[in-house]
This record gives C-alpha cells, structure tokens and sequence, in this order.
C-alpha cells in the first residue's frame, strides 16, 4: 500500500462479544487520520457513542469506494469477508477476536498498527482462491464463490470410507479410499489441511495441496501441485448410499450426484489480505505454533 485510505468499512462478527469501547476507539483512529467510516445496517447496536460518524449501509452499497475492509473477528470473519467482496479486490485487515488468527493479525491491544494501516504504511499479501466446477451430464456448471480456504469432499456428518479418483490436468493421479479430501489453497494449509496431516505452505507460493482425511493406505499422502493445475476428483463412491458433499471454506455445501465430476482451478481473483507486522509469514507462525 502507498497512498492513504478515504473510506474504512468495519465488519464486526456479531457472534463475537465486541466491546462498544474498540469500535469507538477504531472510529476515533479512521476519522483522525481523514477517512469516513462505514458498516452494515445490523451493527447499529454496537455503535453507542460514535453513530454520528459511521455510515450504517445495506449490503448494495456498502462496499462502494472503500479502501479497507476492517474485520473485527476471527479467520473465519475474514474469509467471508473474502467471500462477500471477491471481484473487488479490497484490501483487508483483520483485528483477532478468534483464538489462532493467522489471518487476522491485529490484535485488540495493538490498535496503533491500524494507524499505519490508514497511512498505507503496511503491506498487501495477493492471496489465490479456488474456482470449483461440478460436470454434470457433460455440462461444467460453476459452485458459488471462489474458496479462500479450501474445497472439501466428504460423506456427511457420519464418516465412512469413500473411494474416488484424483486427476490432475487429467492425468490419473491416485486411486483413494478415504473419509474425504481437502483441496487447500497456501492460505488454507494452516486449517483443516494442516488438521489432516498436509504441509504448512508459505501464502505467497502459487499451488493447490490435496491432502485425504484419513486414509486407508499410507500410499495416499498430501501433494502440492502448481497453481496453473486443474484437478479433478471422480468416480466418487461410497457404501450404504451416504450421500456424497462438497463445501467450500466451510460455508456452502453441495450435494454431489452419481457421474458428477468436482473439477477445481485456480480462480482469476485474489484476496488482498494487509499484512503490518515485521517477519511476515514466518514470524506469524512461529508466533501461533507457541
């Protein structure tokens, strides 16, 4: 970032217990530094001593001509933030309310690096998402937004093996029994990727990383392929009828059809995600994993 921001919008998790303290202390930080202040119709509540100088707006209008998203939450309100905003390439910085925050960086006792953030003194990390494709019948028909996170294959809340075929540019690449499959984005091997046994992969490395959920054989281990990779998983089977899903970043689920066909690529967006402290990826990890 290089030039300062003219127009902060806050997202706040209303599931979270959010001090009506932060928000005026933020309010009071974005309109020093000469930017206006919007968020959505819902946090009204929270905005007890600075309503005068936020813009409460409905989701239409919300994001128009705001430099900064400002995610008060945890990973996963920074993720739909991601999600909501795909296409416009705001960029984003996340206060931790969460538990991890690999994301969301900024913790509540460190409000003064928001203020290098309004001065676009911080820096910009381009994080890839997932495009996800179901073939069916022969038609590619495009699944909800890109994933930030990762696209997960599984058979429902009760775990049983599945058997299915991974492809990569259609090339057969393992045959897999398994209670399901992570396809994870570098952003994503920190979640459920990492949960299940795959690599820690540094965000600003341009790959997709399979990693089954608990595998049959030892032969099925995580594997990184290239960004420009598109990967497919077929012939998706399982016993007892279960029904077979697909969930991208842990939000929307699809139910896949017998023949059906997940095909996965790298999407055209990215998520700009602010990056403000010293040491970057590394410095964080090291910071999460103690």
């Amino acid at each position: 970032m290089s030039a300062p921001i003219s127009r902060v919008v806050l997202m706040p998790n209303l599931e979270k217990q959010i001090d009506p303290a932060l928000i005026r202390s933020l309010v009071q930080r974005i309109t020093d530094a000469g930017a206006s202040v919007a968020a959505p119709e819902n946090c009204r509540p929270l905005l007890a001593g600075a309503a005068d100088r936020v813009a409460c707006l409905p989701e239409a209008r919300l994001y128009d001509g705001a430099g900064l998203l400002l995610v008060l939450g945890g990973d996963g309100s920074i993720i739909e933030a991601a999600r909501r905003t795909v296409g416009r390439h705001i960029p984003i910085a996340g206060i931790n309310l969460g538990r991890l925050g690999y994301l969301a960086e900024i913790e509540p006792n460190e409000l003064e690096l928001v203020d290098a953030v309004l001065h676009g003194e911080a820096q910009v990390d381009e994080r890839i998402m997932l495009d996800v494709a179901i073939v069916r019948g022969g038609e590619e028909i495009g699944v909800g937004k890109p994933a930030l996170n990762d696209v997960v294959l599984t058979n429902g809340p009760v775990p049983r093996l599945l058997s299915f075929e991974l492809r990569c540019d259609g090339e057969l690449v393992e045959e897999c029994y398994a209670d399901g499959m992570i396809l994870a984005t570098p952003t994503g091997s920190t979640a459920y990727s990492l949960s299940a046994g795959g690599p820690v992969l540094d965000p600003c490395l341009d790959c997709i990383c399979s990693t089954p959920i608990c595998p049959q054989s030892m032969n099925n281990r995580p594997i990184i392929f290239g960004g420009a990779s598109v990967l497919e998983l077929r012939c998706m089977r399982t016993r007892g009828g279960n029904v077979v899903h697909l969930s991208l970043d842990g939000r929307e689920s699809v139910r896949l059809e017998s023949g059906d066909i997940v095909r996965v690529r790298h999407s055209e967006y990215r998520t700009p995600l602010i990056r403000v402290k010293k040491g970057g990826f590394l410095s964080a990890l090291r910071r999460k994993f103690q």
